[in-house]
């Protein structure tokens, strides 16, 4: 929390919303969310911002953050104190780099001052500062985690393949980065296109899956998904056929 001769700017919450049983569990973050409503924003005669740090569904902060806060608090959520949605990429073996030295910072806001006060805070950054809605951050950061989650699936699995026939993993890893779209271009894969197609997506994912099983005895249930998620997409765009 930052504080100013007007008090306190804005509290940064960045609580632990663990996953119990498949399911996330958001008891602690309600509970700092409720203490702060009743405590300092109750109290308080000045404007802060609440700003949730924590990765959680989209919708969380305005179904459920905030109505806690204005339930303990007795205020109006933009009206007596404002709301942001500032999602953390902080890796665990260099957190505190990447706190000082941040890539990107996205802002979801309430609104337009909450959102203000949350950028004038980072003036300090030099990296692209992206102000959203609150939902939108929420669902970026999601977006974020399993996108890195599936490429380390993808060339875990692409490696146990490597192995297979004997070739060097990472060198053929080093020249797909430099290869493929899909890794040098940002856009590739992202605007709402429908599924993949042409004359080497299609036919390549089924062939090398039915060639790996036929000839390594090797399972790619990564492959096999995608595969099972594009023929998904193309009764979505094109209909049953």
């Amino acid at each position: 929390m930052l504080e100013q001769e007007k008090g306190i700017e804005a509290f940064f919450l960045a609580i632990s919303t663990p996953t119990v049983d498949n399911e996330i569990k958001l008891d602690f973050l309600k509970s700092a969310v409720g203490n702060l409503g009743a405590g300092y924003l109750k109290n308080n005669e000045g404007y802060c911002v609440v700003v949730i740090r924590s990765t959680v569904p989209p919708g969380t902060t305005e179904e459920q953050l905030i109505p806690i806060l204005e339930k303990y608090s007795g205020k109006k959520a933009g009206k007596d104190f404002g709301v942001c949605m500032n999602p953390e990429y902080l890796r665990e073996g260099s957190n505190e780099e990447d706190f000082r030295n941040p890539w990107i910072i996205i802002i979801g806001e309430l609104d337009a001052k909450s959102g203000e006060i949350i950028e004038g805070i980072y003036c300090f950054h030099k990296c692209p500062v992206v102000r959203v809605s609150l939902k939108e951050a929420e669902t970026q950061k999601y977006a974020h985690n399993l996108f890195n989650a599936c490429k380390i699936s993808f060339f875990n699995e692409m490696r146990v393949i490597c192995e297979a026939v004997k070739v060097d993993a990472d060198k053929v890893f080093e020249l797909v980065v430099k290869s493929a779209e899909g890794s040098w271009n940002q856009k590739y894969g992202i605007r709402n296109l429908g599924p993949y197609a042409g004359s080497c997506l299609p036919k390549d994912t089924v062939a090398f899956l039915s060639w790996a099983k036929r000839e390594l005895s090797s399972s790619m249930p990564l492959l096999e998904a995608v595969i099972q998620v594009n023929e998904i997409i193309k009764r979505k765009f094109n209909g049953p056929k």
